[in-house]
């Protein structure tokens, strides 16, 4: 399906849903691929709307000529809960919501709410550093050193996809940006913002091309390295134990 006959389809949905649900919403309309124009005949179509508080509504997933067609309707009330809680999540939700093309309501409401992101409080992260941050990239940079043990390495390059897109989401928090191209796209995004582990960039794309076993671990090693010191510089602080004396039950 070709791009203009997909913005037919698009067009023809959000006509139905404006209809179906009149007074239900906020703002909406297209994100993803679609959206900025990188769609290829086979991409996902991918819809969004904001509903008011209170509203729910039912999502709406199914195939239109073998293309997957996603309609979602999403409470104010979850974004912001998202925004007290913040999470890995948040950077590619609010980059969702940063590259969506509006078909109804003002961008004012939208924006809005990506600049409550930006001005999340150093509070609000070093929270969730200090309950979640030992689970970025570590589980999967350890599926990584197993492989040693299970004599195959089938699995590599997922798992370093997991480890990089991981921090990169991390550092998209910490940065309070959105990542506007999803979860492993998140990757090259993150190489330009502002703040940084020491040779970021230089470590994590030696890390992604590297294809020997021992040498990822080794250069794993030093990314997390300097990954943590990052971290500390930036006051967060991961929950780190040597003993099970020392768990705060």
């Amino acid at each position: 399906m070709r791009h203009g006959d997909r913005i037919k389809v698009v067009r023809g949905i959000h006509i139905r849903v404006l209809k179906q649900y009149p007074n239900s919403l906020l703002f909406g309309g297209v994100y993803g691929s679609t959206a900025i124009g990188r769609d290829t005949e086979f991409s996902d179509i991918e819809m969004l709307y904001i509903l008011p508080s209170g509203v729910s509504l039912p999502d709406k997933q199914f195939l239109y000529r073998d293309i997957v067609i996603e309609v979602n309707f999403l409470s104010i009330d979850t974004i912001e809960k998202w925004l007290r809680e913040p999470d890995l999540l948040l950077p590619i939700r609010m980059g969702n919501l940063a590259n969506l093309q509006l078909l109804t309501g003002e961008a004012k409401q939208r924006d809005e709410i990506i600049e409550r992101y930006r001005d999340l409080t150093d509070e609000q992260v070093q929270s969730f550093f200090s309950l979640h941050g030992a689970m970025i990239g570590y589980e999967s940079f350890n599926k990584i050193r197993s492989l040693e043990r299970r004599a195959g390495k089938r699995n590599l390059s997922i798992y370093k996809y997991e480890v990089l897109s991981e921090m990169a989401s991390a550092l998209a928090l910490i940065n309070r940006l959105p990542i506007g191209s999803g979860y492993y796209g998140a990757v090259n995004e993150s190489f330009e913002f502002p703040l940084l582990p020491v040779r970021y960039r230089e470590v994590a794309e030696m890390f992604r091309d590297t294809d020997e076993l021992k040498e990822v671990i080794v250069i794993g090693k030093e990314l997390f390295d300097q990954f943590e010191s990052f971290l500390t510089q930036q006051n967060l602080l991961l929950s780190r134990m040597q003993t099970l004396d020392e768990i705060n039950w």
